[in-house]
């Protein structure tokens, strides 16, 4: 994302994220007490982000007891992947064929 500094646009575009990202983690925080032990849940967003995405995931796996299931997709190879700070989640680049996006699957521990 590209801020543009001195222009008032890079603290709107910051506090969207913020509150974005924080709406984010209630949602995520309210499913995950509400999953039952053993049952498993998918999160997913359209952003790319860390700060929306492995940020969230991380912090509310070791508070709420979850765990991350790997997610396996045959031929990722023709997916656009970009890195991902968290084992097992994914996060796919934007082109002409894909919006960006993250995907994790999680599973609530006993």
């Amino acid at each position: 994302m590209h801020l543009v500094h001195g222009s008032g646009t890079e603290s709107f575009k910051e506090e969207l994220i913020d509150k974005c990202a924080k709406t984010q983690e209630k949602l995520l925080r309210k499913a995950s007490k509400i999953l039952k032990v053993g049952s498993e849940m998918v999160y997913s967003t359209c952003s790319v982000l860390a700060k929306e995405n492995e940020e969230i995931v991380e912090k509310i796996i070791k508070e709420e007891n979850l765990e991350i299931v790997p997610i396996h997709i045959e031929n990722a190879e023709d997916l656009p992947i970009l890195p991902t700070k968290l084992e097992g989640t994914l996060v796919v680049k934007p082109n002409n064929f894909f919006e960006g996006f993250f995907i994790a699957k999680l599973r609530k521990k006993k």
